[in-house]
C-alpha cells in the first residue's frame, strides 16, 4: 500500500506526524482494494492531543494572524487540487465532478473563515437604564472557548471538515479533529495545507480511527469545551450523552422532501432533481429522497424524471462520464438495495434503476413505496429517490412535519403565498423555494431541528458559535 506524501502519518499532534504502531487500511471504494494506511490513534494519543490543543488554546493567535493562516490555507488547498482529487475520489467513490465541487467550496468556506475571524465583536449592553446603575458602562468582548473537538462524516471529507475546523481556528481556539474513519485522507491533506499556512504547533491535532474508540475518547475528555459532530442520529444521541456540559453542535439524520404543487414547472424540477437526488451516489444529508407530488401532475412528473434518471451513468468515478460512482461500503450498497427491494415487494413501481452491481447501486426512481417502508421514513443514504402523490400542499407539509427529521425541505411553485405558507409551517432548519432540499450555499446557516440536530454550521454562524461572551462593566466617576 502507498504511504501517504511528505511523511505525513494520519496522527498529527503538536505540529508533528507521529506513528502509533497500529495502522489501518483506506480503500478505493470502487475497486474496494487497499490503498494507503493511516496511523490509528490510541486512547494515549488522543489524550496527548487534547492536552496539546489545551495549552495551545491558553495563548490565542491574533485576529490578524488566524485571518492570514486561513487565507493563505485556502489558496494552498486551490493550488493542489490535482493531488487532493486523487486521494479524494479514490477515498470517497465520489465523481470526478462531485471532487472539484467540494474542492471549491472547501476553498471559498476556507475564505469565508478567515474574514470571519476578523469580524468577532461584542456589543455595548445598555445597563445604564437600569435604576442604580446610571454610572456604569458594560460591553461584551468575545472570547474563544478554548478546546473545540470535531467529529466529521465521511460523505464531505473535505468541506464539512473544513466547515468545523477553520470557524474553530477563526474564532481563536484550538482543535482536536476526528474524520471518519473511511476517508481521513482529505483530513491530512487539509491539516498539512494550515501546517503549510503557517498554524503554529498545537492549534490543530488530527486523530484517526474509529468511533468507538478514538471519537469515544475524545467525547469523554472534560477538557473539549465544544463538540461539533455530524453523523447519524443514533451517534450524535449518545455524543450528547457522553459529553458532559460541553457545548455541542450536532448535523444528523435526514430523510429530506421536496414538495411539487400542480402549478410547478416540471422541467425546473426534474432537472434539479436528477442532480440532487444522486450526487455522491446519494450521500448527502439534503439530497431528496422524497418527492410529494399533487396528484394532478404526479404522472407527467414521474415520466419526466424516469427518463432522466434512466440517463444517468454509474460505475467507476474515475470515468468522466459517469455521475453515480459507489457508495461507501459493499454492505451499504446491499442495505440500500434492500431497502428498494423491499418498497417494490410492497407495491412500489421502479421507474428507474433497482440494481446493484457490488457497491455501485443504479440510480433509482420510485413510484409510490407504501407510507411506512423504509425508504419513506429512514434515511436511505444512497442514489434513490421515492415519487409519492400526494392530495395537496396541506397533505404534503403533513406528510413532511410527522417525520422524525427535519433539516431542509424544498417546495416547487410559482404561488407565493402558497411558498410563504409552506416556509412558514414546515419544521425544518431550512426551506428552499423553486430550489430542492439539497440546495446549500457554504455562506448561509445550515442546520436541522428534530432528530436532524441543532446548531448551525455557516463560517459566520459556527465561529460566533465557537466564542463565548464576556460581560465587562465599569463603575464610572463624574469628572470632577
Amino acid at each position: 500500500m502507498a504511504g501517504l506524501p511528505g511523511g505525513a502519518t494520519g496522527l498529527l499532534i503538536d505540529g508533528r506526524w507521529r506513528a502509533s504502531g497500529t495502522e489501518f487500511a483506506v480503500t478505493d471504494k470502487y475497486t474496494l482494494a487497499p490503498f494507503a494506511a493511516v496511523a490509528q490513534a490510541r486512547p494515549r494519543d488522543v489524550e496527548a492531543a487534547v492536552a496539546g490543543a489545551e495549552a495551545a488554546a491558553r495563548h490565542p493567535l491574533p485576529p490578524a494572524r488566524r485571518h492570514d493562516i486561513l487565507d493563505e490555507a485556502s489558496r494552498l488547498l486551490a493550488a493542489r487540487r490535482e493531488e487532493i482529487r486523487e486521494v479524494y475520489v479514490a477515498e470517497t467513490g465520489f465523481t470526478l465532478a462531485d471532487a472539484d465541487t467540494e474542492i471549491s467550496r472547501a476553498v471559498a468556506t476556507m475564505r469565508l473563515s478567515a474574514q470571519e475571524s476578523v469580524r468577532i465583536a461584542g456589543e455595548e449592553v445598555p445597563v445604564a437604564a437600569t435604576p442604580g446603575s446610571e454610572g456604569r458602562l458594560a460591553f461584551t468582548i468575545r472570547v474563544p472557548v478554548g478546546v473545540v473537538a470535531a467529529i466529521a462524516p465521511f460523505n464531505a471529507p473535505l468541506n464539512t471538515v473544513t466547515h468545523k475546523i477553520a470557524p474553530a481556528i477563526a474564532a481563536g481556539n484550538a482543535v482536536v479533529l476526528k474524520p471518519a474513519r473511511q476517508t481521513p485522507l482529505c483530513s491530512v491533506a487539509l491539516a498539512q495545507a494550515l501546517l503549510d499556512a503557517g498554524l503554529p504547533p498545537g492549534f490543530l491535532q488530527l486523530v484517526c480511527g474509529p468511533g468507538e474508540t478514538t471519537g469515544a475518547a475524545l467525547v469523554a475528555d472534560r477538557r473539549v469545551r465544544f463538540l461539533t459532530f455530524t453523523g447519524s442520529t443514533a451517534v450524535g444521541l449518545s455524543v450528547k450523552q457522553n459529553s458532559g456540559i460541553a457545548r455541542t453542535h450536532l448535523e444528523l439524520g435526514s430523510n429530506s422532501a421536496s414538495i411539487v404543487a400542480a402549478d410547478a414547472d416540471l422541467d425546473l424540477v426534474a432537472g434539479l432533481v436528477s442532480r440532487a437526488g444522486y450526487r455522491k451516489a446519494g450521500q448527502v444529508c439534503t439530497s431528496v429522497q422524497r418527492l410529494l407530488v399533487d396528484s394532478a401532475v404526479a404522472d407527467d412528473l414521474a415520466g419526466l424524471l424516469a427518463r432522466r434518471v434512466g440517463q444517468l451513468r454509474a460505475g467507476d468515478p474515475r470515468d468522466p462520464a459517469v455521475q453515480v460512482g459507489p457508495l461507501i461500503s459493499l454492505a451499504e450498497a446491499e442495505r440500500a438495495h434492500g431497502w428498494v427491494r423491499q418498497a417494490a415487494g410492497h407495491g412500489a413501481a421502479v421507474l428507474a434503476g433497482g440494481e446493484r452491481d457490488g457497491p455501485v447501486l443504479a440510480p433509482t426512481l420510485l413510484r409510490d413505496p407504501p407510507p411506512g417502508s423504509q425508504i419513506m421514513t429512514g434515511e436511505i443514504f444512497a442514489p434513490a429517490v421515492a415519487l409519492a402523490a400526494v392530495g395537496g400542499l396541506d397533505e404534503a407539509i403533513e406528510a413532511v412535519n410527522a417525520g422524525e427529521y427535519g433539516l431542509q425541505a424544498g417546495i416547487f411553485t410559482r404561488d407565493l403565498d402558497a411558498a410563504f405558507a409552506a416556509a412558514r409551517r414546515l419544521r425544518v432548519g431550512g426551506v428552499m423555494i423553486n430550489d430542492t432540499s439539497s440546495y446549500h450555499a457554504d455562506a448561509m446557516p445550515y442546520g436541522g431541528v428534530k432528530n436532524s440536530g441543532y446548531g448551525l454550521e455557516g463560517p459566520r454562524y459556527a465561529t460566533a458559535d465557537m466564542t463565548d461572551p464576556r460581560i465587562i462593566v465599569l463603575n464610572l466617576r463624574e469628572a470632577g
